[in-house]
């Protein structure tokens, strides 16, 4: 790891520290700053990718767009994730959705694809069973976010139980946002995106277990 990666890993170590240590000792407004977080995170993530590739705007554009008309529909019709609504602490909102909420699966498909390459070893060329494993990556991060979004204003369930089909939703699409990547042959080796991954699972874990 060379200065400028020790430095990024740095940064983003003393963001999510001091987000959990905040949230657990019930200093709740460093919730309010989630958002920042998600933009400082983006900023430091794509710093480190090493190539210009037009195809990954082309995947950047197209997670963030379909992310967000997701959850839009979601929280309209209940018929996606299941029936459920935003609070404040994740920012601006349009049409009742975090704008941030984009850049959240924009960051974690990236971050779980780059993963499953990892994971997957010899498997490089099978798009299916990577974007599989980068799904179940996401997933897991997801079930814990649940777990805690309430408690810190992120979003609310009704009758506070997250369904079974919020999961199997979020597992289909995290498939196909990471199908995509896998599909536009998108460069994998961008060192901080393990490490972000890594940090934001441990975060929510930390704050299941503690707040």
């Amino acid at each position: 790891m060379n200065k400028k990666q020790a430095a990024a890993v740095l940064i983003l170590l003393i963001l999510y520290a001091v987000g959990a240590v905040g949230a657990i000792t019930g200093q709740w407004q460093v919730m309010h700053l989630s958002p920042i977080n998600l933009l400082i995170s983006a900023g430091i993530l794509f710093a480190f990718h090493p190539v210009n590739e037009r195809a990954l705007l082309v995947y950047a554009l197209v997670v963030f767009v379909c992310g967000f008309i997701i959850e839009w529909a979601g929280v309209e019709t209940g018929r996606i994730f299941g029936h459920y609504f935003y609070g404040n602490n994740l920012g601006i909102k349009l049409l009742d959705v975090p704008v941030i909420i984009g850049i959240n699966w924009l960051l974690l498909s990236y971050c779980s694809s780059v993963v499953a390459t990892k994971i997957a070893g010899g498997q490089q060329n099978n798009p299916v069973l990577l974007s599989g494993i980068g799904a179940g990556l996401m997933v897991v991060v997801d079930f814990f976010i649940e777990q805690v979004a309430p408690a810190f204003d992120f979003w609310y369930w009704q009758n506070n139980a997250v369904p079974l089909q919020n999961y199997t939703a979020w597992f289909a699409f995290s498939f196909a946002f990471n199908f995509l990547f896998f599909k536009l042959h998108i460069h994998t080796k961008n060192p901080i995106a393990p490490i972000l991954y890594l940090l934001q699972l441990l975060f929510f874990v930390a704050l299941f277990f503690l707040h």
